[in-house]
């Protein structure tokens, strides 16, 4: 198993791995089949990936693509808690279900707190799904009420 920084050839890789995931966790496409995300995740994917808001670390075995990791980074108004506003972000873990239960998303949790630690983010939070609760939970995470999110009409 190899493990590896994406760059700019992975944003397919990236692409299919977030939409899978996106499915399992029973976020469906809508119904109009004529509305994808495939051009919004790519401008995601290239432009986070060249100006460094965004990481993602890949597992491969053999040259092929297993799993992902991702890592955005973002800063909001500093609190007393946070005086540096800094935050990252950790979204897109994903493992091709013949490769879980076998450590590799540990593995890139591991890398991808490395890399926050690396860029002196104190805050890293995450959306867990039903399988990754352990592993964040293991790692010192604690539950929360979650996101307030509010949807501007018209926009999507």
């Amino acid at each position: 198993m190899d493990f590896r920084k994406a760059n700019s050839s992975d944003v397919p890789a990236l692409m299919q791995f977030r939409k899978q995931q996106l499915l399992e966790e029973g976020l469906p496409p809508g119904t109009d089949p004529a509305v994808t995300i495939d051009g919004e995740l790519t401008e995601y994917f290239t432009s986070g990936l060249a100006d460094g808001s965004f990481i993602a670390w890949l597992a491969a075995d053999q040259e092929a693509v297993i799993a992902s990791s991702g890592l955005c980074f973002y800063q909001l108004p500093p609190t007393f808690h946070n005086p540096t506003g800094k935050v990252a972000y950790i979204t897109n873990m994903y493992t091709l279900p013949a490769y879980r239960k076998q450590g590799i998303a540990s593995r890139l949790f591991e890398l991808l707190l490395d890399e926050a630690r690396a860029r002196e983010y104190s805050i890293v939070r995450l959306h867990a799904s039903k399988d990754g609760r352990n592993i964040y939970a293991k790692a010192g995470f604690t539950d929360s009420d979650g996101y307030m999110t509010m949807r501007l009409k018209g926009n999507r």
